[in-house]
């Protein structure tokens, strides 16, 4: 029963998308692998060892687990587009992020980790009129598009004396489909319909490193680029007739070079700070054109367990980063603004708990670009279940004692 919560999880992050008014021009939504405690916090993380840290954004970080750990976690929100002619639009949006898994055997621990990297989903329809041989036709043009990225990673981590070792092995499963379809509303004119549809898929690697020292903890990443190949469908119904194209093993999409450093420092026992800067090289490929740099800063308050009122127990977050898009629109770079919170609460058994985050962000500018948007998240996940463990019968036979006469 549990094996198949798993299963489920796993096909339920494959089958929903984040959406973005941008997505016909590329990908805008990205997980950079912070986890639900650290999507609280700018989405910093990456070099925290004052935690149990389920990040996979550094793979060297699963030291800080010392019994089998599973997080997993669902992201939640409402959109709000707009463009230049002052027309606005509401979307909603539900996905998975993550699944996590880390079991330690010693200073080896072993990881296994499930996510979306890359996504971007949107359907629009719009009314047209058009002049063909002195009649005026109407008819509405629908488009439809849904792409995404997913990361399959096999980690391994060594805990050392000089410093924490990290490596993963990770498999990228990408899918892309187009649909564009004319509708006329005249008699006797046939819809016109195109689709195409995308399968690619590689592997590549992750090197991670962290070192904790008394205040401050340090993290760098390092993950190469990969080729992403696989087969393309195109399927047309109009002249010159109704055909379908397939090509296979071409190089679909190409993911970057990235390199990740972060800092973190612990003050008083109760109160971190932390910065990360995740920069990736998209110039080098053919998928987009502009390298990205994300810079996230993020406040924490962990109080000490079991001292205080009990409102003075809950773990506090805020943070903001700011990135820009891989991608353009109007020739003109695209920049992403985020502020986020987030927020603990501890359960009664050790290092369970739930979590919760949330973010709102903006992307784009009217003037500049014709399309912005604004976004309002929220993600509650959970930490430290094992949900393969079975309950401890606390039962056993007692012989009743008999009653002297």
């Amino acid at each position: 029963m549990k094996a198949r919560m798993l299963l489920i999880l796993c096909i339920s992050i494959t089958v929903l998308g984040a959406n973005s008014v941008f997505s016909f021009d590329g990908m805008a939504e990205q997980n950079t692998g912070a986890d639900v405690y650290g999507k609280g916090m700018g989405e910093t993380g990456s070099a925290d060892l004052f935690r149990i840290n389920q990040s996979t954004s550094n793979p060297s970080l699963m030291v800080s687990a010392n019994k089998v750990f599973f997080a997993s976690g669902i992201s939640m929100g409402n959109m709000w587009y707009e463009d230049k002619a002052g027309e606005t639009y509401r979307d909603d949006g539900l996905y998975f992020p993550y699944f996590s898994m880390i079991v330690p055997m010693g200073n080896h621990k072993i990881g296994f980790h499930f996510s979306t990297y890359l996504s971007g989903d949107l359907t629009n329809e719009m009314d047209f009129t058009w002049g063909f041989e002195g009649d005026t036709l109407s008819y509405v043009q629908k488009n439809n598009i849904r792409q995404n990225v997913f990361k399959v990673e096999l980690l391994y981590a060594y805990k050392w004396s000089f410093v924490n070792l990290g490596i993963g092995g990770h498999y990228y499963l990408g899918n892309e489909r187009r649909r564009w379809e004319a509708m006329f509303d005249e008699s006797g004119y046939d819809d016109v319909k195109y689709e195409m549809e995308e399968d690619f898929k590689n592997a590549g690697f992750t090197l991670g490193l962290s070192k904790k020292l008394e205040h401050f903890s340090l993290g760098a990443t390092y993950t190469s680029a990969s080729e992403l190949k696989g087969e393309s469908i195109y399927w047309f119904n109009h002249f010159p007739g109704g055909d379908t194209l397939d090509v296979e093993n071409e190089v679909l999409f190409e993911t970057p070079q990235m390199v990740n450093i972060g800092i973190t420092g612990r003050f008083s026992e109760r109160y971190k700070i932390s910065l990360d800067a995740h920069y990736e090289m998209w110039e080098s490929t053919d998928t987009y054109e502009d390298n990205t740099l994300k810079v996230g800063v993020g406040f924490a308050y962990d109080p000490l367990s079991g001292y205080g009122n009990w409102y003075e127990r809950i773990p506090l977050r805020v943070g903001a980063y700011t990135r820009n898009l891989p991608f353009r629109r109007n020739n003109e770079s695209i920049r992403e603004n985020a502020a986020t919170m987030g927020f603990s609460i501890p359960l009664k058994s050790t290092n369970k708990k739930i979590e919760f985050a949330a973010k709102y962000f903006t992307r784009g500018d009217l003037d500049t670009h014709g399309l912005e948007e604004s976004g309002l998240e929220f993600t509650f996940g959970f930490s430290g279940f094992d949900i393969f463990k079975k309950r401890v019968k606390n039962i056993k036979h007692r012989d009743i004692p008999k009653a002297d006469l």
